[in-house]
């Protein structure tokens, strides 16, 4: 077995300088355990990962997916291509005993950035696509505020309820950048233009560094959204329509090593994968609605068609903690996708870690939590 390709060293001192930055609950979701991968679990990883983004972009990807979107679920006028992935792969044996990485979700979404690049700081700069921490983060601020005149409007990142989230020090982080965290219900319109108040003054926002998801909202503050955004004259960076298009749907149309057998459950591959799978909803987030193991009689009580099943990905228990804890391990490799590119760009490897049955930030306890992946320059260049 690769019995040393992932190590987990005790290191309490970036979370440490984490809790001493941000004075807030949504701090704890770190671990102290940041993941050193080795060279050759990293290039598995990362040929995956652009296996998976290439996979995702291509048409009949992107047109299996869009015909089980319900259309009511869009906002319209996405741009041809999103800004952001991250995709998920569980660290699993395989049946010569090595660690391979497993697909278990993606999102053309932007994830915690800001935390990654946070942890990565004090826990060891590497160089990943050939660009150090520095350049990486040079990158993701360029996006953010690329072009902007100071009379043209700000630029500000968009949730419901952000600090209320497990999530926050994410916004927390991009604040101290300059780029304030508004709130929907902070939002309101003058003609097709938005505008939020800060200390006091009106503002106008030109760019919207977008965390909302639609599904994830209550109807009555999902249906102001719409009314709020569909046809607002404003810059998206990370189109909210993006989060659908590149989701675990995709996965129905994809093929590889790395991914676990998938269907539709109505298809007729449901009930030879029944016994050894789990269901998802497809266009749902943060492992809501996942039954870890459902039955015929689940399946056919379920409010709608738009579920998946996955087969079960045995998580390799390759992480052990100071107190003998054994975690299972998730890494989320972060790419960007500015403009003037012909492909993303990897930026970033966060890794979940847990000891229960779920990855989900929601759902931690414990020693489980956030924390991010490093790995030798020699790994990821070249």
């Amino acid at each position: 077995m690769d019995l040393n390709l992932v190590r987990a060293p005790y290191r309490p001192d970036a979370k440490a300088a984490l809790h001493r930055l941000i004075q807030h609950h949504s701090a704890g979701v770190v671990t102290d355990y940041p993941l050193l991968l080795a060279p050759e679990l990293s290039r598995r990883i990362l040929h995956a990962n652009t296996e998976v983004m290439h996979q995702a972009m291509q048409q009949h990807t992107l047109a299996g997916v869009r015909a089980l979107l319900p259309s009511a679920m869009l906002l319209g006028n996405a741009p041809a291509k999103p800004h952001f992935f991250a995709v998920d792969f569980a660290l699993s044996y395989d049946r010569q005993a090595q660690l391979t990485p497993q697909l278990i979700e993606l999102q053309a979404f932007p994830s915690m950035l800001a935390m990654s690049f946070f942890l990565e700081q004090h826990y060891g700069p590497t160089v990943l696509a050939g660009l150090t921490l520095i350049q990486r983060q040079q990158l993701w601020q360029q996006m953010l505020k690329a072009e902007l005149l100071p009379e043209q409007g700000e630029v500000i990142m968009l949730d419901y309820q952000p600090l209320a989230q497990r999530s926050a020090l994410s916004f927390i982080l991009t604040a101290k950048l300059g780029v304030p965290t508004v709130c929907l219900t902070g939002l309101y319109r003058k003609g097709r233009q938005l505008y939020f108040r800060l200390n006091g003054r009106e503002r106008k926002v030109q760019r919207i560094y977008n965390r909302l998801i639609l599904a994830a909202l209550p109807p009555d503050v999902a249906q102001r959204a719409r009314q709020l955004l569909s046809d607002a004259e404003v810059n998206w960076l990370g189109h909210p329509d993006w989060y659908y298009f590149v989701s675990k749907a995709s996965m129905l149309f994809m093929h590889g090593p790395w991914l676990p057998q998938v269907s539709l459950i109505n298809s007729p591959a449901t009930d030879p994968l029944l016994p050894n799978s789990v269901c998802k909803p497809l266009f749902d987030f943060a492992g809501r609605g996942v039954e870890l193991s459902p039955t015929a009689a689940y399946l056919s009580s379920l409010p709608s068609a738009d579920y998946m099943l996955q087969q079960k990905v045995c998580y390799a228990p390759c992480v052990m903690t100071a107190q003998q804890q054994s975690l299972k391990t998730e890494i989320r490799v972060l790419s960007l996708w500015p403009e003037n590119t012909p492909e993303p760009v990897t930026v970033a490897m966060m890794a979940r870690v847990s000891a229960g049955a779920y990855m989900g930030m929601n759902q931690q306890q414990d020693a489980g939590g956030a924390t991010v992946a490093l790995s030798p320059q020699e790994a990821l260049c070249g």
